[in-house]
């Protein structure tokens, strides 16, 4: 193949990928949740407010039998993570507190 055969090949294939490139996915939570997680939100409705969280600074309540508390922060609580295949979470464990066996089936971590 000649190189001038090869930079046309390699134009087009350039050319043909359509593949959708996104910085961020904000989650638009008024639309159903699918499969990938939920539709995108309008660019021009994002607000900093997508990207904010502040339930991870206030301490869960560990006066249970366990002595421990797990707060989470899925994309319904924090909608800038859609499509990240990431979630936060807090754990306190309070003196003598145990976390339980688990596991985390089909978890990324």
């Amino acid at each position: 193949m000649s190189i001038l055969q090869t930079l046309i090949l390699f134009s087009f294939l350039l050319s043909a990928s359509h593949a959708a490139v996104q910085d961020f996915c904000v989650a638009d939570l008024s639309a159903p949740e699918g499969p990938a997680g939920y539709s995108c939100k309008n660019v021009s409705a994002v607000t900093v407010n997508d990207f904010v969280f502040s339930g991870l600074g206030v301490a869960g309540n560990t006066s249970n039998l366990i002595k421990a508390a797990v707060t989470t922060a899925f994309v319904n609580q924090f909608p800038g993570l859609n499509g990240l295949g990431i979630s936060l979470g807090r754990l306190d464990i309070a003196p003598g507190g145990v976390i339980p066996l688990h596991t985390h089936p089909g978890g990324s971590e």
